[in-house]
């Protein structure tokens, strides 16, 4: 029987921060401009999905629990205005990507790309986004001098997806490990 197509939409596989972390993350985002990001929603995404069906759900699941190891605290790097400063879209906190993460992308990579689902070309690059702003916003005021990203614990590797028309957060989880 084919596989028919999920309800979610926008899946992808992320680190949620622990609880420390997600606290200093949105304090450091509470610093910039108004912009329409929850605490909640704030995670490192490793690879990005798109939609899925129920079968490659499943799959993930089983594929990504032997990865949910415990990582090393990431150092945080800088506070950046992707895709450029003068008309950014989004704010995001960068991390030093340290070998047990370099790992686990390239393992996550290789699972996805074994169930035939596309994978990103681009260089990874660790961060959470911090703030998003509107299509067409120019430069927002931010605060001088920069704030310091702090160092970021991760405590769980799940696949997300877009939360339902108005639901409060942005993002759901469909599952999650602990890293251990």
């Amino acid at each position: 029987m084919p596989a028919t197509a999920s309800d979610h939409a926008r899946c992808f596989i992320a680190l949620g921060p622990d609880d420390d972390t997600r606290a200093r993350l949105a304090a450091l985002g509470a610093c910039l401009p108004p912009a329409r990001l929850l605490p909640a929603d704030l995670h490192l995404t490793i690879a990005f999905l798109g939609s899925l069906t129920p079968d490659h759900e499943h799959r993930l699941q089983a594929a990504l629990a032997p990865l949910a190891r415990a990582l090393p605290v990431l150092d945080g790097e800088s506070l950046e205005l992707w895709p450029q400063p003068a008309r950014p879209r989004v704010a995001v906190a960068s991390f030093s990507l340290p070998a047990p993460l370099r790992r686990l992308v390239e393992d996550t990579r290789a699972i996805v790309r074994g169930m035939g689902l596309p994978v990103e070309s681009r260089p990874f690059r660790p961060h959470v986004t911090l703030a998003r702003f509107k299509a067409g916003q120019s430069m927002p005021d931010l605060p001088r001098p920069m704030p310091a990203v702090p160092p970021a614990r991760f405590g769980t590797l799940g696949l997300y997806a877009s939360a339902p028309a108005g639901s409060e957060r942005r993002y759901a989880a469909l599952f999650r490990f602990d890293l251990a």
